[in-house]
């Protein structure tokens, strides 16, 4: 079971109701397919929250079919071209069926902090409150199969904290040294440049992670951009 935030690359990745319900339907449309669960969702312009199990395929696959068939529909429909979705999306997993139900609460609690109601209608909250739509029967079980257990359930506040997916400020050069001096004592940049991509890729995930631009790392690390760049979609595929 896992928390998954989608975010858009630099754009809004929903603009109308009509690119709701259409994201919406292919999540259903997906989550058969694969056998996915599905127990929560948020829809927000920028971002995108789910909760989900794993079916059929490894979740970065459904995922990844997921983003694929709503890039295609919102490019064509807004006539733009290159990546809608931010390389990858941000995960965490759920260990316990007390994880599964705070991250629920979490999902559909987040319209609370941009001032609109629990009924916000991008969520998946409608959908239990009326058992129409994309919900899922399993999460109900485990609250006694009722509806207004499930109610009082989202009133309460999340007991551990969860990913949000609001960008950090970027650190500081002397931030991403210091951060490098951690991970390790004896770089230089002579010999980060003769790093292979694996190992590369690796330190560059943890800067990235700290909120370091690759143009940043390549700077610090006197290695080209292009090299930076490799390294990290090495990293990337390996963490998916």
């Amino acid at each position: 079971m896992y928390h998954i935030i989608l975010k858009g690359n630099n754009r809004l990745i929903l603009t109308e109701d009509a690119d709701c319900a259409f994201f919406t339907t292919l999540l259903r449309q997906t989550a058969e397919h694969d056998l996915m669960e599905c127990y929560a969702y948020c829809l927000f312009p920028e971002c995108v929250h789910l909760v989900i199990k794993e079916g059929l395929r490894h979740f970065g696959e459904s995922i990844k079919t997921l983003t694929s068939k709503y890039a295609v529909y919102a490019n064509d429909k807004y006539e733009r071209s290159g990546k809608l979705f931010y390389d990858r999306f941000l995960s965490e997993p759920l260990e316990t069926e007390s994880d599964l139900v705070d991250a629920v609460r979490f999902v559909h609690r987040l319209p609370l902090s941009e001032n609109q109601p629990l009924t916000y209608p991008y969520s998946s909250y409608n959908a239990y409150k009326t058992r129409k739509g994309l919900y899922s029967d399993s999460l109900l079980f485990l609250l006694d199969d009722s509806v207004f257990r499930f109610a009082e359930e989202m009133e309460q506040p999340p007991a551990r904290a969860f990913l949000t997916g609001i960008k950090k400020t970027p650190p500081t050069d002397d931030e991403v040294r210091a951060h490098l001096l951690r991970l390790t004592a004896h770089l230089t940049p002579e010999s980060a440049a003769s790093l292979d991509a694996q190992t590369l890729g690796s330190l560059v995930f943890s800067l990235q992670e700290q909120g370091a631009s690759l143009r940043q790392i390549a700077r610090i690390l006197h290695v080209n951009k292009s090299t930076v760049e490799r390294a990290s979609k090495v990293a990337h595929k390996e963490a998916e």
